[in-house]
């Protein structure tokens, strides 16, 4: 993401500006940027799986749904500018979204199988895999979706489904394959990265808990983790985080590659602020403070 670089101001310039200003500066820092923090749609159960239909601004998530003792999940869909949000019915414990934005097709799993989004009747029709439950969703060059709770990858050949032959004994919980076919992976162990040379798995992390993997316009790849969003931080062979959230759950880009990005409970939008510079050394002056003390 192409982002702007700020300079560094003295401190004694904070105070001065502080003395006459009353910003909050509730929002975060995203690749050392400061961002003021927007929310979404708010009051929701764990917002997994953000997936924003551009064309039609529509942010599709999936969210845990409480019916008495009961608790499943849910797919929604939230017009980012309106805020209007509706349930995507017919679904029965929707969780897994996957787009396919070759052919612009939407993909839901749930209990029973794979559903396909019909945008003009705004419902989603059933597609495949009968009785089957389905844990996560990807397409790109093939359709692949991960069945629950073996957490078992398939992918689409010859007119069915079939196990990926490399995921033999391999649980996957997320697996993505970049625009430069880079091929990522986490589970419960770790994160891992397919090395193009050896078609081996190299451990990128096992620290923290990978929850969605998404990519921008640009290419770059993001991990939303429980302590965060991360990069690979390359050619060491590990993390970095990027943003310190505390439980980020899904993530996202919009059409200005504006990040999205949901916690436990709401869905936020970054948007640039006209208090960055001031907000960005009033954080930075009172973290080094603190530090002192």
């Amino acid at each position: 993401m192409l982002l702007i670089i700020l300079l560094y101001t003295p401190a004694f310039a904070t105070d001065s500006y502080d003395a006459h200003n009353t910003v909050t500066c509730d929002g975060i820092f995203f690749q050392d940027v400061y961002y003021d923090r927007e929310v979404l749609v708010k009051n929701l159960g764990r917002p997994y799986n953000l997936v924003l239909h551009k064309y039609s601004g529509y942010l599709f998530f999936s969210h845990t749904i409480r019916d008495g003792d009961q608790v499943d999940f849910g797919i929604m869909s939230c017009h980012v500018d309106s805020k209007e949000c509706k349930p995507i019915t017919g679904v029965p414990g929707g969780y897994a979204i996957g787009y396919d934005k070759e052919n612009d097709e939407l993909y839901f799993g749930g209990h029973d199988g794979i559903y396909k989004y019909n945008f003009r009747t705004t419902k989603a029709e059933f597609f495949e895999e009968d009785g089957k439950s389905i844990w996560a969703i990807f397409i790109r060059r093939n359709f692949y979706y991960i069945e629950y709770p073996s957490q078992r990858l398939y992918v689409y050949k010859h007119d069915k489904f079939v196990t990926v032959y490399e995921d033999i004994g391999i649980e996957v919980f997320n697996f993505f394959i970049t625009k430069n076919l880079e091929i990522y992976f986490s589970n419960k162990t770790a994160l891992y990265k397919v090395d193009r040379t050896s078609e081996f798995p190299i451990m990128l992390d096992d620290e923290t808990v990978v929850r969605q993997i998404v990519e921008d316009t640009y290419g770059d790849v993001y991990f939303c983790n429980n302590d965060g969003i991360h990069m690979e931080d390359k050619p060491y062979k590990r993390l970095k985080r990027i943003a310190l959230i505390e439980q980020c759950f899904g993530m996202t880009f919009d059409e200005q590659q504006r990040l999205l990005y949901s916690d436990t409970d709401n869905i936020y939008r970054l948007n640039p602020s006209q208090d960055a510079q001031y907000c960005y050394d009033k954080l930075i002056y009172s973290k080094r403070k603190r530090n002192q003390s």
